[in-house]
């Protein structure tokens, strides 16, 4: 678990360990902890039936101050192939999937930066569950669909208004003037395109840090 932390200067933030327990707690009921070693707390949570663990590296031990958080699920007797892997990793935001002894394990670790804000932990929290729900669907298969884990879908009115048509092709393959991304990005007011340094991810490396290229956004203006 320690080869989640980056290991780097663990004295530029910290977020008080009380607050994040708390902040656990409100969202997911009962959170237990598991285990310490040394700087190194983890705990135990259960979402709808999935279980996974978060570990809190304090800036020291019985400091009481989180330096660093990761992130671990593992999957046991899915059938897992290398492609498998290949596709989750294509398709995961903050997180990395990999295979040791047949069995699957979702990994996301990061440094925190600033004052803890609790609506920003809970926006840190679903980009966890969203991978966990990609790695899900990727476990399963055709048997299940991400529509369906979504009740806005179900909804036939909300999928005629979501509905979105390919504008038109010009010859060439080109398309035409009516260009959504253009549109959807402001065209005709300050150029963006998708950030090439870390693919409009936002997050660059292992740890998920934001990539300092686009401040985190994904985009950056067109020069």
């Amino acid at each position: 678990m320690l080869k989640l932390f980056s290991g780097g200067d663990q004295g530029e933030a910290s977020w008080p360990m009380k607050k994040v327990v708390a902040a656990l707690t409100a969202r997911f009921g009962d959170v237990d902890l598991l285990g310490e070693d040394g700087p190194l707390s983890v705990y135990g949570v259960q979402d709808h039936g999935v279980n996974f663990v978060i570990a809190m590296m304090q800036t020291a031990p019985g400091s009481g101050q989180v330096a660093e958080l990761g992130f671990l699920a593992r999957f046991v007797g899915f059938p897992v192939t290398a492609d498998t892997v290949e596709g989750l990793n294509r398709n995961l935001h903050i997180s990395v999937a990999t295979i040791e002894n047949n069995d699957l394990f979702l990994m996301a670790g990061m440094q925190v930066v600033g004052a803890f804000d609790e609506t920003q932990f809970n926006l840190l929290i679903e980009q966890w569950r969203r991978d966990l729900a990609v790695c899900l669907h990727g476990l399963t298969g055709e048997s299940s669909s991400l529509t369906d884990a979504f009740p806005a879908a179900k909804l036939e009115a909300a999928r005629r208004f979501a509905k979105n048509v390919a504008p038109p092709r010009i010859e060439g393959g080109g398309a035409s003037d009516a260009d959504m991304l253009a549109r959807f990005m402001g065209a005709g007011k300050m150029s963006r395109a998708v950030c090439g340094d870390c693919d409009g991810r936002g997050k660059r490396g292992l740890i998920a840090r934001a990539c300092e290229a686009c401040d985190g956004e994904g985009f950056v203006t067109r020069r």
